[in-house]
């Protein structure tokens, strides 16, 4: 057999010719670029606190505009009570079919279609501020004097004060 047979068989037998491997510098490089990707990108993957705020942020976002819907299509007023940690949707008791908007109390919870209270609790550490309690009345206007920006840790949610219209700046 020729050289040139002899070597193309040992090639094809998988023979010193057709070895590959990485070098030393390649298989370090790669674990230092691992190493460095898992230092900033791993701690985001893990904490949490952004996203549970991001959430309670459009939970309330979307009680403050259930409770104005509400308020709206029942022609009873509904208070909101915004805490820390809490909220809860409540409106005025109805008297012979119709709102009692001579009452001062907001004791019966607004529910869901599920049966549920509108109420919710905010996750982790997260907290809002100011606490307070907004009325919206049957035209979906609030008892507030001026805007007001409620901060859910580093977000916010504005509810004006003449429409009752809540965005997220």
């Amino acid at each position: 057999m020729s050289r040139r047979l002899r070597a193309l068989a040992r090639h094809r037998q998988g023979g010193l010719g057709s070895q590959r491997a990485f070098t030393l510098i390649e298989l370090i490089l790669v674990i230092v670029l691992l190493g460095t990707l898992s230092a900033v990108a791993g701690p985001r993957f893990f904490d949490s606190g952004a996203f549970e705020e991001r959430r309670y942020q459009d939970e309330l976002t979307a009680a403050l505009r259930y409770a104005q819907k509400v308020a709206v299509a029942s022609g009873c007023a509904v208070r909101v009570d915004i805490g820390a940690t809490t909220y809860a949707l409540n409106q005025q008791p109805v008297s012979a079919g119709h709102c009692n908007a001579a009452s001062a109390t907001f004791d019966v919870p607004v529910v869901l279609p599920t049966g549920e209270p509108m109420q919710g609790t905010a996750p982790g550490t997260v907290t809002v501020s100011p606490a307070q309690s907004i009325v919206f009345d049957a035209l979906g206007r609030t008892s507030l004097i001026g805007d007001q920006t409620f901060v859910v840790g580093s977000r916010s949610i504005l509810v004006r004060a003449d429409s009752g219209l809540v965005t997220t700046p």
